[in-house]
């Protein structure tokens, strides 16, 4: 069997557009539903844990600049 190509998975709109395909492909019959439901599960963690490092770094940036406030005379 071969290799499926990679899938860039890196932002939220990659995540978004990888999950509509595989409803798509669930909707067509390209794949079952079993496995489309876990592969969209899948995707929402990935989703979730990169909006959770989007606004861990957010904060980083946010405490940064009170701190820098913070620090001036």
């Amino acid at each position: 069997m071969p290799t499926p190509p990679r899938i860039d998975l890196k932002t939220i709109d990659d995540v978004r557009v990888e999950m509509a395909r595989v409803y798509r492909d669930m909707r067509a019959g390209r794949i079952e539903s079993s496995d489309g439901t876990k592969l969209a599960y899948v995707l929402a963690q990935l989703g979730k844990l990169i909006e959770s490092s989007e606004l861990e770094k957010r904060l980083e940036a946010l405490e940064g600049v009170l701190i820098a406030r913070k620090v001036r005379p």
